[in-house]
């Protein structure tokens, strides 16, 4: 019923609903459960008004110091073995909470939204030794990257270099064409601004340094493997590994895969 309603107003007023699903494309709908932090042992520091940090404190001191960031629409519960991984390897684990992610209420998170957020924690509660984006926040990372943002070890998991291909993607998924495609591209363009899919990632990836592992999912349709290869390989001294057994959002719940990202995020 709801496909049928959207795809009327699609056809009787293209550009309203184009934009209102670029709204609704750029709006998460997951958002942190108050009692998680009780029941896992983390605590839930303030980072601005509309942000936060899950900090899982390390058992010895000393501990290598991990920044995790989920994806525009991603959830906590997402990363729940990568941070059972990371203390088992002995490190000390925050867990960025975007914004539009602490309530129910459906707030914007783009990329206008991550690129700063990743700014404003690593200078809060920075530094850190390593980092871990993905989707769209690893893309994210890379816009980062290339504002002054370092860490001298980065992963970037199940991310979508070509941000075109995502956004073309999105608006298949919801059915869009013509008019009310165009307008809702459009919107999640100039939603995202300045950070656009014609950002030339070539030049931050070849001017990184420090230790870059590239982690994909054979099976990934919302970012493609080769694209995420060819990132890879424009990284001096990059490693790229292919997960076999995943998709684009099951990659982290797959043992091995979050077991060797654990090593590498924790490596001291």
């Amino acid at each position: 019923m709801r496909r049928r309603l959207l795809h009327l107003a699609a056809a009787l007023l293209p550009g309203p609903t184009g934009r209102l699903v670029a709204w609704r494309y750029l709006s998460p709908a997951s958002h942190l459960d108050p009692a998680h932090a009780a029941r896992t042992g983390a605590q839930l520091l303030p980072l601005g008004a509309d942000m936060a940090v899950l900090r899982y404190p390390a058992r010895q001191p000393a501990a290598p110091r991990v920044l995790l960031v989920p994806g525009h629409d991603g959830h906590v519960r997402q990363f729940a073995r990568l941070v059972r991984e990371l203390r088992l390897q002995g490190a000390a684990v925050d867990l960025l909470i975007l914004p539009g992610h602490l309530s129910r209420r459906r707030k914007r998170c783009g990329l206008a939204e991550i690129v700063p957020a990743i700014q404003d924690c690593g200078t809060t509660h920075g530094p850190y030794d390593a980092v871990a984006a993905h989707c769209v926040s690893a893309s994210g990372l890379l816009f980062a990257l290339a504002e002054g943002f370092d860490c001298p070890r980065l992963a970037f998991i199940s991310t979508p270099i070509d941000l075109g291909k995502l956004l073309r993607l999105g608006a298949t998924q919801f059915g869009l064409s013509g008019r009310c495609r165009a307008a809702f591209e459009a919107q999640v363009i100039r939603q995202c601004a300045p950070y656009g899919p014609e950002a030339p990632w070539r030049r931050v990836a070849a001017a990184r340094r420090g230790e870059t592992l590239v982690l994909h999912a054979r099976h990934d349709v919302a970012a493609p493997l080769e694209d995420a290869r060819a990132f890879a390989e424009a990284v001096p001294g990059g490693r790229f590994e292919v997960v076999d057994e995943a998709d684009h959002n099951g990659l982290l719940h797959v043992v091995p895969a979050a077991r060797r990202l654990a090593r590498f995020l924790a490596a001291r």
